[in-house]
Parts: C-alpha cells; sequence; structure tokens
C-alpha cells in the first residue's frame, strides 16, 4: 500500500507538471517573460510555502544548520539547474525537442542506480525504460515534423538538462531521508529563488510595468507547477526507487499534449497517440513486478513522519 501511495504521488505531480506547461504556453503566447514565468514559479511558492509553515507547522522550518548545503545543492543544481537548461533549450530550438532530451535521464538514473547498488538490475526496467523513451519521442512528435538540430547552445544545455533532471530525482530521495519532505522542498524552493534574484534582481523585476491580473495568474502557476506537485514528488520518493519514480513521471508530456489538444487546440496526430500508449505501457509493465533488493529510504523520527503530512491537513 505504501508503494502505491508513492506512486499516485509521483503520477500527481506529473499530472500537475503537464498542466502547467499547456498554462506556461498559454502566457508565453501573450508574450509573458519567460524569465518572469521561471522566477516567480519557486520564488512564490517558496514564499506561500513558508508563510503557511510558519501559520500551521512551525516545526517545518526547522533545519539542520549541517544540512543547509544539501538543500543548497538540491536547490541550485537540482531545481533551477533543470529549470535553466531545460527553457534554455526550450529557447534555442522547441518544446519537443527539449521534452525528449530531457526525458532520456531515466536512463541515466536507472544507471546510477545500478552502479551504486541503490537498487537492482533487472530486463524488465531496461525494457520499460526503453518504451516510455520511444513513447516520449513519438509523444511530442520527433518522428513528424518536429526539429531535433540543436545549436551549439542547445546542446550543451541539452547534456545540462538530462544530468540536472537525472540529479534533482536521486538527490531529492538523499536529502528527504535525512529530514521531512515539506522541509527539504521549501529550503530547495528557497535556494532555488535567491539563484533566480541574483540572475534577475528583483528591483529590476519592478521597473518593469505589470497588470496586477498577471500577478494573480503567476501566484496560480507557482502552486500548480511547483508547490504541490514538488511536494507530491518528494513525498513520493520515500517509498520509491528513482528509476521508477521518473519513469512513472513520463505521463507529464502526455499530459502536456493532451491538456494542449483540449485548452490551445494543438490536435494529437496518430504517432502522437501511439506514444502515449507507448508510455502508459511501460509504466504498467514497471508496475507488474514487486521491487527486489532495494535499499528503502530511511524512515524520519516519529515526530518528522506526522510532519510530511500537508501543513493543512
Amino acid at each position: 500500500m505504501k508503494d502505491v501511495r508513492g506512486y499516485l504521488m509521483i503520477a500527481g505531480a506529473a499530472f500537475l507538471w503537464g498542466i502547467s506547461a499547456t498554462a506556461a504556453k498559454f502566457l508565453f503566447n501573450r508574450e509573458v517573460s519567460t524569465l518572469l514565468v521561471v522566477q516567480t514559479r519557486v520564488t512564490f511558492s517558496a514564499l506561500l510555502m513558508a508563510a503557511g509553515f510558519r501559520l500551521l507547522r512551525p516545526s517545518l522550518l526547522k533545519v539542520n544548520p549541517r544540512d543547509l548545503w544539501r538543500l543548497a545543492v538540491l536547490g541550485i543544481l537540482g531545481v533551477a539547474g533543470a529549470n535553466i537548461t531545460y527553457y534554455l533549450v526550450i529557447r534555442e530550438t522547441t518544446v519537443a525537442t527539449a521534452i525528449i532530451i530531457q526525458y532520456t535521464s531515466p536512463l541515466l538514473v536507472l544507471g546510477y542506480g545500478v552502479l551504486s547498488r541503490d537498487e537492482g538490475f533487472s530486463v524488465v526496467k531496461l525494457v520499460a525504460a526503453l518504451l516510455s523513451l520511444a513513447g516520449c519521442a513519438l509523444a511530442v512528435g520527433a518522428f513528424e515534423d518536429a526539429t531535433l538540430a540543436l545549436t551549439p547552445l542547445a546542446l550543451i544545455a541539452g547534456i545540462g538538462s538530462i544530468v540536472t533532471f537525472a540529479f534533482l530525482t536521486v538527490y531529492t530521495r538523499k536529502v528527504v531521508a535525512r529530514m521531512p519532505s515539506w522541509t527539504a522542498v521549501l529550503y530547495a524552493l528557497v535556494f532555488a529563488s535567491l539563484m533566480w534574484a541574483v540572475i534577475n534582481p528583483p528591483w529590476v523585476i519592478v521597473r518593469e510595468p505589470h497588470p496586477p491580473g498577471l500577478w494573480l495568474a503567476l501566484v496560480g502557476f507557482a502552486i500548480i507547477s511547483v508547490l504541490i506537485p514538488h511536494s507530491l514528488f518528494a513525498a513520493g520518493l520515500r517509498s520509491v526507487v528513482p528509476s521508477r519514480a521518473i519513469i512513472t513521471s513520463t505521463l507529464e508530456p502526455i499530459v502536456a499534449i493532451g491538456s494542449a489538444a483540449i485548452v490551445l487546440g494543438e490536435l494529437l496526430s496518430p504517432l502522437q497517440i501511439l506514444g502515449a500508449v507507448t508510455v502508459l505501457a511501460a509504466i504498467i509493465l514497471l508496475n507488474l513486478r514487486p521491487e527486489e533488493q532495494r535499499r528503502p529510504a530511511p524512515e524520519p523520527s516519529p515526530r518528522s513522519r506526522h510532519d510530511i503530512h500537508t501543513p493543512s491537513r
């Protein structure tokens, strides 16, 4: 039952990330700055989460000072790093290209898990990973009109996207083994926000005229794209090994394509439908067998175990 709950959390995170991709495109179509969207999504999430904890669960704000460097690494290299590289590829090429590149990271996570002996190797895992990659490629139109030609910057950013997304998956599991997942997510977002503040200082943002409605939209976008899904993903990694988590999260491009078809009128082609079915088949195949010989994430203390629930509960 614990594993099922973990998979549902990760699937829920992937669903919201997919929805947020369509929401982001909706904002971009209205000429909202990409940097503003990326920066505010982590900053608003950190502020909302910190305020909620302060009012409802102050204990979640407490962190061992010796863990701050781990949280900084998670926030800067994991959260901010994955965002920076991903959006650089989008800027240089297409969204389809960026998704295809980033979702080759399951093989990197699988390789790390086997080499580090965090989990065992199986043919089922390898086949599921390859199926998920093939399905993603089909779903985003890699074999149709999508352009996969990469500029030098896109190639470098693409490699960075693979590494940082894989790192985010693996390192999050290690960090949440030391503290409540809510605390880990909060401080990772704080450090990511600080990085963006260095790149795009607040006094530069306030100089630009933005309508009040835009700020409300950006707050809502932060909630559905970062605050809720990152929390679900981190909590799910307590009971699901990284390679299975990242393959399950390949639901994201399927949801993104489906929501774009409904909201933006971007219709699916037969090959894209085949890709969606292939990804779902990979996830089902992956979950047909229980995990064997895996090293579970250590359980937190009784108080921390209570704290991993949502602040409003």
